[in-house]
C-alpha cells in the first residue's frame, strides 16, 4: 500500500489544504492529514476542533483519516509505516521553509522522502493566518474553509 502523510497545524484547515489533500488522495492509496505541534505557532483552535474541521472537509474522500500527533513527524511516519511526507506551497516562502524542514527530516530519517505539491492559483493566497483574520472581524469563510467546517466554526462561538 502507498502511503502519504500530510503534516501541518491545520489551525484551521482551508480549502487550500483540502486541495493538496484530494490530489494526494489520488496518487496514494491512504493519506494521513496530521495534525501535529508546532511550538512556533499558538493555536486558535484546540486539537479536538482542528480535528473536526479537517474531518468535515475531507469526509468525501474514503482514503484520507485524519489525525492528531506531538513528537517528531518522521516518528508518527515510522509509526505508520509511512516512506512520504506531502508538502503544499504556494510560494518560494513556504518552499525555503519546507526545503529547510525537509533536509531536516531528511537528516533524522534517511528513508523518508519528501514531495513539494504546488497549490493550485485559486488558493495561493488562501492561508490558516487569513482565515483566522477573516474570523476576528466577523468576515464571510466561503471560498477559504469548506461549507461543513464553517458551520461548525460558527457552532464554537
Amino acid at each position: 500500500m502507498k502511503a502519504c502523510i500530510i503534516p501541518g497545524s491545520f489551525d484551521p484547515f482551508t480549502l487550500g489544504h483540502l486541495d493538496i489533500v484530494r490530489r494526494a488522495s489520488k496518487l496514494f492509496d491512504k493519506v494521513y492529514v496530521a495534525i501535529l505541534v508546532n511550538s512556533a505557532k499558538h493555536g486558535k483552535f484546540d486539537f479536538a476542533q482542528r480535528k473536526r474541521i479537517a474531518e468535515l472537509s475531507c469526509a468525501e474522500l474514503s482514503n484520507v483519516e485524519v489525525l492528531t500527533a506531538d513528537g517528531l513527524l518522521v516518528d508518527l511516519c515510522r509509526a505508520l509505516s509511512v516512506k512520504m511526507i506531502v508538502k503544499g506551497v504556494r510560494n518560494d516562502r513556504d518552499f525555503s521553509y519546507e526545503f529547510d524542514m525537509a533536509e531536516m527530516n531528511r537528516k533524522l530519517a534517511p528513508e523518508i522522502e519528501t514531495v513539494f505539491m504546488p497549490c493550485s492559483p485559486e488558493f495561493a493566497c488562501v492561508s490558516s493566518t487569513f482565515a483566522r483574520d477573516l474570523m476576528k472581524y466577523e468576515k464571510d469563510l466561503r471560498g477559504i474553509i469548506h461549507p461543513d467546517a464553517i458551520e461548525y466554526i460558527y457552532s464554537l462561538s
